[in-house]
């Protein structure tokens, strides 16, 4: 997997509560703690448009056949 190099600039006070944030819960720098946090958001972003897509293509009330009435469903097309 290749990387790509990024510069970011960001508040002092942000800089700061980041780094601590970084070695209180175990990342070795801010750039581990910056790609777990990127990753985790994507996911979780893909993962709540599917679901949104998922319930809109979904209709309200579907109607079921029994095998009997889906053949005769289909022959009538």
């Amino acid at each position: 997997m290749a990387l790509k190099q990024i510069s970011l600039s960001i508040p002092e006070n942000l800089f700061k509560a980041t780094k601590a944030y970084s070695k209180d819960f175990g990342y070795k720098n801010m750039q581990e703690l910056l790609l777990d946090l990127l990753r985790k958001r994507i996911i979780l972003e893909n993962i709540r448009r599917y679901e949104d897509i998922e319930k809109r293509m979904k209709p309200k009330k579907t109607k079921r056949f029994n095998q009997k009435e889906a053949i005769a469903f289909i022959k009538g097309l």
